[in-house]
């Protein structure tokens, strides 16, 4: 109906299964849940930029941590707490950059559509 051509509608009745089952199983359900919800909502683009901003400050917070015991000499992680501050900091600004690029493809994507915000049915003079 997005496309631009005329639609018309054709009314009918809906009858009864009278044989067998459905073969529109749970994982059918859920790929067109999927589908829905990716293609109309900016929530799971919001979610990796709210992701990443969450792991960059607990990557944040976990440096800080370790700096103060490394200056107290009471260290008990030697080792591998460089590299978990590293990958919690690039982890989580490399999420929160994807978020970006997605915010910016999703506008991008909903100016090629072009769909409008609403239809006029009918028009009264």
């Amino acid at each position: 109906m997005w496309m631009g051509y005329r639609t018309s509608f054709i009314p009918y009745t809906r009858l009864k299964r009278t044989i067998g089952r459905s073969q529109y199983n749970f994982a059918k359900k859920l790929k067109n849940f999927l589908d829905a919800f990716l293609d109309a909502s900016y929530l799971s683009i919001r979610f990796i930029s709210f992701t990443g901003i969450v792991t960059s400050i607990l990557g944040i917070l976990y440096s800080i941590t370790i700096i103060v015991n490394w200056l107290l000499d009471d260290s008990p992680f030697t080792g591998w707490s460089p590299i978990m501050m590293a990958i919690l900091l690039v982890g989580g600004l490399i999420m929160f950059m994807l978020g970006v690029i997605g915010e910016y493809v999703w506008r991008i994507y909903d100016e090629v559509r072009k769909k409008p915000n609403f239809i006029v049915r009918e028009k009264y003079l």
